[in-house]
């Protein structure tokens, strides 16, 4: 197996994806440390599962076109 020095992302989607799902699980990693409550914990949870499923694809359709009309204008 790899380890982390050894993995390179070549999708710059995917670079940004692992960039917010890292921040997310940061955050709930000092949610825990600092006893915030499970509910709040949960929010950094989703928001790490939802960037990594924008990977994997196990995210919706109308996911995936929001991030991409939300970047660039098509039709002009």
């Amino acid at each position: 197996m790899a380890s982390p020095a050894d993995i390179v992302v070549t999708n710059a989607r995917h670079v940004d994806a692992l960039t917010k799902a890292r921040r997310s699980l940061t955050g709930a990693r000092s949610a825990i440390d600092s006893g915030i409550s499970g509910e709040l914990l949960a929010v950094d949870l989703r928001h790490a599962q939802h960037h990594l499923g924008e990977i994997t694809g196990k995210i919706t359709p109308d996911d995936l076109l929001g991030s991409i009309f939300g970047r660039f204008c098509i039709g002009k």
